[in-house]
Order: C-alpha cells, then structure tokens, then sequence
C-alpha cells in the first residue's frame, strides 16, 4: 500500500476504522484456542482509542455523564466508595484511557465456564504509587465493547466524516 498523504486526523480516523475491523473478525472467529477477542479489545483500545483521545479530547471534554448516557454510553459506575465521582464524559474517558494505556486493568471470570466476563480498570494519579488509586470500575465485555463503539462515532463526528461504521448487533 502505498503511502498515506492525507492529513493526520484522517490518518488517524482510518487507524480507528481499521482497529475496528480487526476486532470484528477476531470476534466473529474466536474460540478456546484463539483468536481471543478480549485480549484484541483490550488492544483495540489502545489503536481506536488511546491514541485519538490525544487528538480528540478538547471536543468531548465537557459532556455530562447524564446526557452521554441517555445517548447510549454505557453506565460506568465506580468501583469502591473512595473513587472520585464524575460529572463529565471527558473525565470517565481520560481515566479509562488511563488505566488501560499503563497496564492498570484486570480480567476477570465471573461465570461458572471460566470466561473472562469483565474488566476492572482504574487509574493512579501517580504511577509508581498504588495508594495514589482515585478511580476505578468494573465493566462486562460487552458494556466495554459499546463504550468503544461510541468513542469511534463521537471521535468521527468530532472530525466531521460521518464514516464511523457501529457495530451491529
């Protein structure tokens, strides 16, 4: 292929589109042996939505929760009573980027298969510091899965395109 000269926010916008169709054709073949499609969101996130967050973080910072939920956003909610409680969908994005861009996320089993059914993923206002912890959650695959979906609508709309493709369902 040859190389892209279009400007970056496109180029980016078509990293997140491809990032997306990867994660689909894991999902549409994965077994007990592989493909394993939570292993590939997990890194769908960081090509489809830790790196655009960068760029697109201005235009969704001041969303309130409320109405991003009655968009479609999943309900986040935060995991122990000493985690911050957010008001904008700018703030639950950033500590979710957060956390999964330094490694601060854990699977976890919650059926009797054995199947990783949820993520847990916070964030520490100081790496190297575990007591620094100010937010975390517990999310089920597919709630994390549509929270992905609605970032690459958000991001492309942001971006003016109208390409971003959901997920059907």
């Amino acid at each position: 292929m040859p190389c892209d000269t279009r400007e970056p926010s496109s180029q980016l916008l078509e990293i997140m589109q491809r990032t997306m169709v990867n994660l689909r054709y894991v999902e549409e073949r994965q077994t007990d042996q592989g493909p394993y499609e939570v292993t590939q969101l997990i890194n769908s996130f960081l090509g489809a939505f830790a790196h655009p967050w960068e760029k697109y973080k201005k235009g969704i910072r001041r969303k309130h929760l409320e109405e991003a939920w009655a968009e479609g956003w999943p309900r986040l909610d935060k995991e122990e009573q000493a985690d911050k409680d957010l008001k904008f969908l700018g703030d639950q994005l950033r500590l979710i980027r957060n956390g999964i861009a330094h490694g601060n996320i854990e699977m976890l089993c919650k059926n009797a298969e054995g199947d990783i059914t949820h993520l847990k993923i916070w964030n520490l206002k100081q790496p190297s510091k575990p007591e620094s912890r100010d937010w975390g959650t517990v999310v089920a695959i597919g709630q994390l899965r549509e929270f992905l979906d609605c970032f690459v609508v958000l991001a492309d709309q942001i971006v003016g395109n109208g390409n971003a493709v959901p997920r059907e369902t």
